[in-house]
């Protein structure tokens, strides 16, 4: 988080000392291609940044977080010398410089100063051997790290192993170690550590799960600076792990999904994406692939702004989006959240769906949807539509579907949802190539489409990756059209850092 006075230190100590400065030194740089390529404790171990692979680009990287962790570099300045070792080696790094450069450098500089401590508490722990956990000062807590706050344990508790923070992206939560005479004085007594709750974490990449402890990010559940594995074996265990690309399964490569839906994940997205034709397929795998665009799958009341419901989900959507918790509302709240179906913006990257308590992709037929789908291309160039509506000029009527959702929804909400989901990633291409108007002689519309040119090119995306062969039929100028636009978004994509 920036420093209110203008430093920009992610520092929750006032200056740098020997014990950070000697761990972040200790460490090897490691080339990865992916941050859970190194797994909890080997972080203590090793530098890396994930997508870094080539060895002086990851040696100018480790330098300038040496420098921040030695000589209390600022966040704008390590920003600036980020934008300039990626220019100088032509690194494409995936997201915003902003928020890639602040995710590095806050939980190096902040995991080192942890480390640090670890290291002096341990040294004074026959004469300190309690330790206090300390809720970090955030307006939109994460609820189980507030439920630690206060909590006092022997320093020696196997609990710390794996709940001493920094406890997750932008978590700033702190532990301090205590003397028997600073627990009278504050009035503390020695608890009980809460249960542990392992849940089962996805790699949605390659399909590999890990137990993770309830309320700790994956990847985050160890102790700064405790023992791991020798440098050596840390090596060999990653020369003989086999390359990202052999890992992967054989599905497209859906980047990620926030959902606070049961029925509706990554994997289940996977399935449908992978029932589209081919060229559908490969192509929206590519661009999101590339742009790195997210999904968030909320349900209404969660997406109402100002809502107990909102701000509860709110530290976890800042930590999935990479985004302070200070206005995270912005990012994923409306005043119509009974109107939307799904929503997002220029200044995102990522979409938003609203999908029901009860939604599951796994009722989805996607035979039936791609038949739909067809259907509604047809007889909307055709204009034998369900619906009857004035034209915009008032001269006449014509007979149209109201979207691509509507048409689907005779399928169900869920169909629908999927819809809205290829609709709303139709906005983020259209984005990404300046928001072109479609040909104005296209035949195919429906009646949202002529809402603006951004629907109007949201709802030929969707009906489009449904079924591009109906397109082609009834409306090859738009189908052109749109395979040229949605190639030229994917090369944009790939441009942009």
């Amino acid at each position: 988080m920036t420093n209110r006075k203008g430093g920009g230190s992610a520092q929750y100590g006032s200056l740098p000392f020997a014990e950070a400065i000697s761990f972040f030194r200790h460490k090897q740089s490691i080339p990865t291609e992916r941050w859970a390529d190194l797994w909890q404790h080997a972080h203590n171990r090793s530098f890396m940044v994930a997508g870094a692979m080539q060895a002086d680009l990851l040696a100018d990287l480790r330098q300038a977080v040496d420098d921040a962790i030695a000589r209390g570099t600022s966040l704008t300045r390590f920003q600036s010398e980020f934008n300039a070792i990626a220019a100088r080696h032509g690194w494409a790094f995936t997201g915003p410089p902003a928020w890639r450069a602040r995710v590095i450098y806050e939980t190096n500089v902040r995991q080192a100063y942890n480390a640090g401590r670890e290291a002096q508490m341990a040294a004074s722990a026959p004469h300190r051997p309690y330790a206090l956990y300390r809720h970090g000062d955030s307006l939109q807590p994460r609820a189980h790290h507030l439920s630690w706050d206060g909590l006092v344990l022997p320093l020696d508790h196997p609990w710390w192993r794996t709940h001493t923070p920094q406890n997750g992206w932008g978590c700033k939560c702190k532990k301090f170690s205590l003397s028997e005479a600073d627990l009278k004085r504050l009035g503390l007594k020695v608890g009980q550590a809460p249960a542990l709750e392992p849940v089962a974490w996805v790699d949605n990449a390659t399909g590999e799960v890990h137990q993770v402890p309830k309320g700790i990010d994956p990847g985050f559940d160890y102790r700064p600076g405790s023992l791991a594995q020798d440098n050596q074996q840390l090596r060999q265990r990653l020369q003989q792990r086999p390359p990202l690309a052999r890992r992967l399964p054989e599905r497209p490569q859906i980047d990620s999904v926030f959902s606070t839906v049961r029925g509706v994940d990554a994997n289940g997205l996977d399935r449908l994406v992978s029932a589209l034709p081919q060229e559908s397929r490969e192509a929206l795998a590519t661009f999101l692939q590339h742009s790195g665009v997210k999904t968030l799958i909320l349900k209404q009341r969660e997406l109402s702004a100002g809502s107990k419901a909102a701000r509860a989900i709110a530290g976890e959507v800042a930590a999935y989006l990479y985004k302070p918790l200070a206005g995270i509302g912005r990012y994923y709240t409306s005043l119509r959240a009974s109107r939307t179906n799904g929503f997002t913006s220029p200044a995102y990257r990522h979409v938003v769906v609203k999908a029901g308590a009860t939604a599951r992709l796994a009722r989805v037929e996607m035979a039936a949807v791609l038949q739909v789908a067809e259907q509604m291309i047809k007889e909307s160039v055709e204009r034998t539509g369900p619906t009857t509506y004035a034209t915009l000029n008032n001269t006449g009527t014509v007979q149209l579907h109201w979207s691509v959702s509507s048409a689907l929804r005779t399928l169900g909400d869920d169909a629908a949802m999927l819809a809205t989901w290829l609709h709303e990633l139709g906005h983020q291409l259209h984005f990404q190539i300046g928001r072109e108007a479609p040909p104005t002689q296209r035949r195919f519309t429906t009646r949202y489409s002529w809402s603006n040119k951004e629907e109007a090119f949201a709802e030929a995306f969707a009906a489009y990756l449904l079924a591009p062969e109906a397109m082609r039929q009834y409306d090859p100028l738009l189908a052109q059209w749109l395979a040229n636009a949605i190639q030229r978004g994917i090369d944009t994509a790939k441009e942009t850092p």
